[in-house]
């Protein structure tokens, strides 16, 4: 099963073929009402579509697709307080880690250093995070939070929660746990998969 899109796809919608024959994407179906970031009841699928395609297209859906820009704007939009989800992330990594180097960042953040250091600079002349020497190695440089920084920090956590409660009102607590199972079965068959193909490109 391809998880890469190789086709230039149109707004909520699967690539179409400009060959004689229709080839089958990862697209999205095209969903029928506009206003509608995703509606399964709304969309066409289609006969073609067998039970991976689908939860794959699903899963795609849930990382890039516009209900997931929505969700992101309204965590990280608030307002004056709104931040950038790069910064958001480098933010999130020193409250679960810090103090921290960079390069260690860049580790959890699975960026290059270069990318952390921007997001940092960033957030440091927001005054949310600020930089020192570490006590035992004055060479390395450590990112710590503000006080600030772990209001802001708190703030958007709080935010995201009370929005995810909002959105997980249609389960029930044993549905939950299942879905909170598949969820994370399915992040361990993808490490597990990716770490397949990249022993056999070796």
């Amino acid at each position: 099963m391809n998880l890469i899109d190789t086709d230039q796809q149109g707004e909520g919608g699967p690539a179409q073929s400009t060959g004689s024959g229709a080839r089958r994407t990862l697209g999205l179906p095209r969903v029928r009402d506009a206003q509608q970031s995703w509606a399964p009841e709304s969309a066409d699928w289609g006969d073609e579509w067998d039970l991976d395609h689908k939860v794959a297209a699903l899963w795609r859906a849930a990382r890039l697709g516009p209900t997931v820009e929505r969700l992101r704007r309204h965590v990280l939009g608030g307002g004056s307080q709104s931040i950038e989800p790069g910064q958001f992330r480098a933010l999130d990594a020193v409250a679960g880690h810090g103090p921290v180097s960079i390069r260690t960042l860049a580790d959890i953040m699975d960026v290059e250093p270069s990318t952390v250091t921007r997001a940092v600079v960033r957030l440091e002349t927001d005054g949310l995070v600020f930089k020192r020497r570490a006590d035992r190695d004055h060479r390395e440089v450590l990112v710590e939070l503000t006080d600030l920084g772990a209001a802001r920090h708190q703030y958007f956590v709080d935010r995201a929660y009370r929005i995810y409660e909002e959105i997980f009102t249609v389960f029930d607590t044993s549905e939950r746990a299942l879905l909170a199972d598949l969820l994370e079965r399915m992040l361990v068959s993808t490490d597990a998969a990716l770490a397949r193909l990249d022993a056999r490109a070796l």
